[in-house]
């Protein structure tokens, strides 16, 4: 109880509130009353002990063979699994082992296999570079073609347009002849047909007069 009165007058003297120092030695009060043991507590627990009888030398002895059997049995388990383990380590190795070797004939497998598509690339290459130099010469080829070409047209297109020309005046000759030609022959039909028409006029005056006189 002096403990709690003294922490209060701590707890006031550093400006603690009255009311909140008092709830904080209630609490402290409450605890100790349900955690710390008291006298009578104390005393209950010897006449508790004393009243349990000492355990005698066989159980002793019992309770020695029994953990020496759990030891001796811990020490057999041990063992086991130490073997197990050993075994483990051992089939590991050589799974380890084997899976170098796989590994390194995969290894080898893909370095002569990356060797193999070089060469093949290398001859892509050479073959793609002839191909090439057989396309530009095709190219220059069908170029010069195509210029002797373009020059035989030019030719014919000369030829053509000096045909047509020559043609033009020819046509136009003739058609100047048959003009000619036309026109004489529409005077000497239109003078034919005057003389006709004339003719049949002093026809119909004669047949006219006859007519008349009778």
């Amino acid at each position: 109880m002096n403990a709690l009165i003294s922490l209060y007058d701590a707890l006031v003297s550093i400006d603690v509130p009255a009311e909140k120092a008092r709830a904080v030695v209630d609490a402290m009060e409450r605890d100790m009353a349900a955690i710390l043991a008291t006298k009578g507590d104390i005393e209950l627990l010897r006449q508790d002990v004393e009243g349990v009888p000492l355990a005698g030398k066989s159980d002793i002895e019992l309770l020695r063979q029994d953990v020496e059997g759990v030891r001796l049995a811990a020490k057999s388990d041990m063992e086991l699994l130490s073997q197990h383990v050993e075994g483990v380590r051992l089939a590991a190795k050589s799974n380890m082992e084997l899976l170098s070797q796989q590994v390194e004939g995969v290894r080898l497998a893909a370095k002569s296999d990356m060797e193999l598509l070089s060469q093949h690339v290398e001859g892509f290459r050479l073959a793609a570079k002839g191909d090439i130099e057989l396309l530009r010469r095709d190219v220059e080829g069908v170029r010069l073609a195509a210029k002797g070409d373009i020059e035989l047209l030019r030719r014919d297109l000369e030829g053509a347009r000096t045909a047509a020309r020559t043609d033009v005046e020819m046509l136009r000759a003739s058609a100047k002849s048959d003009a000619e030609m036309l026109r004489s022959s529409m005077t000497i039909r239109l003078g034919s047909m005057l003389v006709v028409a004339i003719g049949v006029l002093f026809a119909a005056l004669t047949l006219t007069l006859h007519w008349v006189v009778r």
